[in-house]
This record gives C-alpha cells, sequence and structure tokens, in this order.
C-alpha cells in the first residue's frame, strides 16, 4: 500500500512538473513574441493618464504593437511605424476618448475587434482618422461602441472584408474613404448601420465592386460620391435602406451594370459630370422614391443628370429612369454614333421625345465632334431622306413611263387589228359613159318588164 501511494504521488508530480515546463515554454515563447513585436512607446501631454497620449516609432525597422491604454485619455496619435499591430481590445478600457489618429505607418495591422470602444461615453463623440497608412486587411467586426466618425485618408487598402463597418451600436455621423486606394471590396463590407453622411472622395477602386457591398445601409442626410474612380460597379453594389441626397459628382465609372445603385430617396438626386465607359440603360433604375416624400410633399422630386459623358449604352434605350422622379437633362454627350435606322427606335424614349437638343451623340470616330439629337433627325436624316425619295421618284417615274409606253404600244396595236377586221369595198370596173347608159337602161327595162 506504502508504495502504491508513494507512485500515486509521484506521478502527481510528475504531472506538476510537465504543466509547470509547459506553461514556463508558453511564457517564453509569449516572451519571445513581445521581444519580437516591441511595444510602442507613448508619453503624456500632460498629468500622466489624463490629456492627450503621442505614441511614435520614429521610423525605427521594428515591429510594434500597440499597449493596453487605459483611464480617462481623451485623445491618442500613434505615428511614423514601419509596421504596428493594433492588437483587439487595445482601447476597450477607455471611456473619455474623444479623438484617436494613426498616421503614417507602413503596415498597419488591425486585428479584429481592435477598435472596440464598448465603455466609451456617446457623449464623446469619439473621431477615428487612419491617415497616410497601408492597410492590408481591414478585418471583419472591426469597430465597436459608439462612434461619431470614422475617415480613411490617403491610404492604401488591400481588401474590406464581410462585415468590415457593420452593426455598430451607435449611431454614425460621418463615414469617409478620401484619396484612398482601394484594391477590394468583398460583399457585405458595409452592412447595417445609420450614418449620417457617407463620403467616397477623390479614391480608386481596382476591382469590381460586387453586389451588396453596401447593404442595408441608411444614410440620414447625404451620400456623396465625388472625384472617383471605378473599374466596374456589379448588379445592387450599392444597395441601400434608405438615403437622404445623392450625389454622384466628376466620377469615372468603367463599367456600370444594371441597377448598380438599389436606393430609396427621400429628398433629391443629383448626377452631374460623370464620365461612363459602358453602361447598361438599366443603371439608375434601381433609385427609386421613399414612400414617406409624398408626406411632405405633393409634387414629383426632380432628378439632375446634367453634364455627364457616356462611352456606350448596352440596350435598345438610352437610359431608363424611375418614373417617381422629374428628370432633368442637361448637356448630355453620347460618344456612340447613331445612324437614321436607330432614330425610329430611339425616338420613342421619352427622354429624347422631352429633351432633343440636350443629348449629344458623336458623329466622328474621335469622339470629340458631336450633334445633337434634334440636329442629327433635322439634317442628317433629312439629307438622306430627300436621296431616298429622290431615288424612288426617279424608279416610280421609269416604271410609270413604261407603263405608259406599253399601253400606247398596246393601243396602237389594237387599232391597227380593228381596221384589217372592216369588210373590204368592192370597186366596180370602170366603164365610159356611154356603156353606164347603155347598162342603165338594160337594168330598167327589165324592171319595167317585170312589173308589168
Amino acid at each position: 500500500m506504502k508504495h502504491k501511494g508513494f507512485s500515486f504521488f509521484l506521478c502527481l508530480g510528475l504531472v506538476a512538473a510537465c504543466c509547470c515546463l509547459c506553461s514556463a515554454e508558453d511564457d517564453f515563447h509569449e516572451f519571445v513574441n513581445r521581444e519580437e513585436e516591441a511595444l510602442v512607446h507613448c508619453v503624456h501631454d500632460s498629468a500622466p493618464r489624463f490629456g492627450k497620449r503621442i505614441c511614435d516609432c520614429g521610423y525605427r525597422n521594428e515591429d510594434f504593437v500597440t499597449p493596453q491604454f487605459d483611464g480617462s485619455t481623451t485623445e491618442i496619435e500613434i505615428a511614423n511605424c514601419k509596421s504596428l499591430r493594433v492588437r483587439r481590445e487595445t482601447f476597450s478600457q477607455l471611456f473619455q476618448l474623444t479623438k484617436l489618429t494613426i498616421i503614417n505607418v507602413e503596415d498597419l495591422v488591425l486585428e479584429s475587434s481592435s477598435l472596440d470602444f464598448t465603455r466609451n461615453a456617446p457623449s464623446a463623440r469619439l473621431k477615428i482618422e487612419l491617415i497616410n497608412n497601408v492597410i492590408e486587411e481591414v478585418p471583419s467586426h472591426l469597430v465597436k461602441g459608439p462612434i461619431a466618425e470614422i475617415s480613411f485618408i490617403r491610404c492604401r487598402i488591400g481588401v474590406f472584408k464581410p462585415f468590415s463597418i457593420a452593426s455598430v451600436h451607435e449611431q454614425l455621423y460621418s463615414l469617409r474613404i478620401v484619396e484612398s486606394l482601394i484594391n477590394r471590396i468583398e460583399r457585405h463590407a458595409f452592412k447595417r448601420f445609420e450614418v449620417s453622411e457617407l463620403t467616397l472622395n477623390g479614391s480608386k477602386f481596382i476591382s469590381s465592386i460586387p453586389s451588396q457591398s453596401f447593404y442595408e445601409v441608411e444614410v440620414l442626410e447625404n451620400f456623396l460620391i465625388t472625384n472617383c474612380s471605378f473599374n466596374a460597379i456589379l448588379p445592387s453594389a450599392f444597395a441601400f435602406k434608405n438615403v437622404t441626397k445623392l450625389n454622384i459628382r466628376n466620377n469615372e465609372f468603367n463599367d456600370a451594370a444594371g441597377e448598380s445603385f438599389v436606393l430609396q430617396i427621400k429628398k433629391s438626386v443629383s448626377i452631374i459630370g460623370n464620365y461612363f465607359a459602358k453602361i447598361e440603360d438599366t443603371v439608375l433604375r434601381g433609385i427609386n422614391l421613399d414612400s414617406s416624400y409624398y408626406s411632405r410633399n405633393s409634387e414629383r422630386p426632380t432628378l439632375q443628370f446634367h453634364n455627364n459623358r457616356i462611352g456606350r449604352i448596352n440596350g435598345e434605350k438610352l437610359l431608363i429612369f424611375s418614373d417617381d422622379f422629374d428628370v432633368n437633362f442637361r448637356a448630355i454627350y453620347v460618344e456612340q454614333s447613331i445612324d437614321c435606322s436607330q432614330m425610329i427606335t430611339l425616338k420613342e424614349s421619352s427622354i429624347l421625345a422631352n429633351h432633343p437638343d440636350e443629348i449629344y451623340f458623336g458623329s466622328s470616330h474621335d469622339g470629340n465632334d458631336f450633334k445633337s439629337f434634334q440636329d442629327i433627325k433635322r439634317f442628317r436624316c433629312a439629307e438622306d431622306r430627300f436621296w431616298f425619295f429622290l431615288i424612288i421618284g426617279a424608279v416610280a417615274g421609269s416604271i410609270v413611263l413604261v407603263i405608259i409606253a406599253l399601253l400606247v404600244s398596246w393601243y396602237c396595236v389594237a387599232q391597227k387589228r380593228k381596221k384589217q377586221r372592216k369588210l373590204q369595198v368592192v370597186m366596180p370596173e370602170p366603164r365610159t359613159y356611154r356603156e353606164t347608159q347603155i347598162v342603165m337602161q338594160i337594168e330598167n327595162h327589165g324592171l319595167l318588164k317585170t312589173d308589168l
């Protein structure tokens, strides 16, 4: 029994020793990892644990990680890093933070839930700015908690993963992507949140924007797309719940599929100064009017479509819009040329019928010479019709002359045959006057004799 008890305690000791060794090994690996990724050094610009904290990597060739921030720090700036990893729950203990700025990071790694501010007071109106960073991946569920503004400014972003910005607890005031290069946006990257202002400005989107990249987002004030370049936009790429104002200005769209924008508009739409290299005729048909509009207004709102240039339209009609809007056209240039045979189909479009002098089609191969639809119909097609009718008239005149010649020939032949069918007159043999008297006397005498 004593030997069995001793063996039992010996086994327990061995197990405990193994656990200690494993724990020591884990601590060693964690220590090694911490050595490989150094904590970025931060200083206070005022009293400790209060005010602003500045964390500067000094462009040292090291892999830095963010420390655990706590206390009542009101502002944090992290800058000038070769490589920086923002770990999850880095900011989860803060409750009065008003601004977070991460600037000039050559390799910014954001872990999921790394921007977790669930304990931060909504009254702090937290503003997050990521400026001049290279971000390989914006992970799923990046942000949590009450956040007022999120801005990506002059960033190079590899991919927005699904649910990157999704289900934010409190209403965002502003979400901005400004002067940035975006390689790819995956489906549902921006999903189910409210924002007052959504801005895409001066940015380039390299890959196609897939369907439902922006899904069930509600824009309470203004959705603004300006000075951006899009490679391709697939159907329902921008599928919003509600948008108060939509402004699309001075952008370049290489390819836009049908119903790329699916929006319920509450107030107004302006699409001005854009270039569409190739679009479907139904690209804007998904923009409709929210039913709440007529509770405040009696007239249809105006959809402004001004100074836009289109390379090629795929479809039978020029463009198709929802009947909810009174579409206002001004100076629309379509590079593809049309011929008079297409005029019959196009003139049935209400757009061309109502705005024939505001829509121009290319009339040369270089794409810089344009003629209005009205001028094409009035002059080019009128000239074509003149020559067409002239040829038709000449052919018809020739046919009439041939018919008249045939009728005259037939009449002449008929008259000739008619004369030939008449009885021939028997001409008497020529006699002298004396011979004629003798014949008459003989005949008269014969008649008298017979009468007797």
